[in-house]
């Protein structure tokens, strides 16, 4: 799935030699290009972005389009490839439209200081997406806010669990603790204890797998089964909420295997016979948006915030019934889940501001 800016461009025999240039029809093209920069080993994660590269994809064949999307191996390749796209796009060699797209949080410094370079060039526009903070000088941002819907996730958790197991990559990325945050909060709330008639007594416990900005997205096995088996849990099946992007899949295969927890699907609709629901985040059709509006005369807004409200993000409750649970259905009503939407809407308007 993983196309690289720099495969565009060279490709290598197993001797090293290049052997692949540009096709002359595509230098030939005079249709816009869309670039893609992800943090670290970022592609693959199954969720968050592998939605964003969809979306650029779906849109590119909607409109014509070229596209480059790069995700670099380490965090130190992913900040040469940005200063080298900066130094290229702030300088007009020719008159075709180009959108850079930066998808990777862990760059946010670098990139508020660098930004303004891309205005010598007309043609070059900037998206930065993730983040709730507008860019000073030129480019564009988007934030999909993602409280309210893990906030109605975690108000609607107790019907099934009532342990959790909050697994999150980082504490310095916003995206992660808003996730964290609105789950713990909805998790805390009374909404289903007001209807259950036995007294649940919850428990709640939020682990991060790094401390570095660029770090917890990926683990191995062996670090994921460690976390998994260290915990002690009162409950039978407690539940896992892998707020971690690409480890989370590594959490999701575990969970299958050891038939030890069950687990909720984060940013992808997750379909499983351990996940009762999942929080999704629609950043495909996000970006899909922002690539229509930047072919447009008037363009892209300077900043749009999206969330449960707009439909961008929602949780989906599956069929799901483990032996040892009661029947949700029975607590977990349409006029109960409409309720508890409303309030995390409202719990989200309030947590923005």
């Amino acid at each position: 799935m993983i196309i690289t800016l720099l495969l565009a461009l060279t490709g290598c025999s197993r001797g090293g030699d290049v052997i692949y240039q540009t096709d002359p029809a595509d230098q030939a093209s005079t249709a816009p290009i869309v670039t893609v920069l992800y943090d670290a080993n970022a592609l693959g994660d199954g969720s968050y972005n592998d939605l964003i590269y969809q979306g650029v994809e779906r849109a590119a064949l909607k409109h014509g389009l070229r596209t480059s999307q790069f995700s670099p191996s380490t965090y130190e390749s992913g900040q040469a490839f940005l200063e080298s796209l900066l130094s290229q796009m702030s300088n007009p060699q020719d008159t075709i439209r180009r959108l850079f797209i930066v998808a990777a949080g862990a760059y946010d410094d670098y990139l508020r200081k660098n930004n303004s370079r891309l205005e010598a060039n007309p043609n070059v526009e900037l998206l930065y997406l993730g983040t709730p903070t507008p860019l000073v000088g030129k480019g564009s941002t988007l934030h999909i806010s993602y409280y309210g819907a893990m906030y109605e996730a975690g108000a609607i958790a107790p019907t099934f669990f009532s342990e959790a197991l909050v697994v999150a990559a980082n504490p310095k990325l916003r995206a992660v603790t808003e996730a964290v945050n609105g789950f713990t909060d909805g998790f805390n709330s009374d909404h289903i204890t007001s209807v259950i008639p036995d007294k649940i007594d919850r428990s709640i416990v939020t682990e991060y797998l790094s401390d570095d900005v660029a770090g917890g997205f990926n683990v191995s096995d062996t670090t994921a089964l460690r976390m998994l088996t260290w915990q002690e849990w009162r409950s039978i099946t407690p539940l896992l909420v892998p707020v971690c992007g690409g480890s989370g899949t590594t959490f999701r295969r575990l969970c299958d295997l050891m038939a030890s927890y069950a687990y909720m699907g984060i940013d992808a609709d997750v379909t499983g016979p351990r996940c009762p629901f999942s929080a999704v985040k629609h950043i495909d059709r996000a970006v899909a948006r922002c690539i229509d509006q930047w072919l447009t005369s008037e363009g892209m807004p300077k900043h749009q915030t999206l969330g449960l409200a707009d439909g961008y993000a929602e949780v989906v409750v599956h069929q799901y019934d483990l032996s040892i649970q009661k029947s949700y259905k029975e607590y977990l009503t349409d006029e109960l889940r409409a309720k508890i939407h409303q309030e995390a809407i409202r719990k989200e308007a309030e947590y923005e501001e």
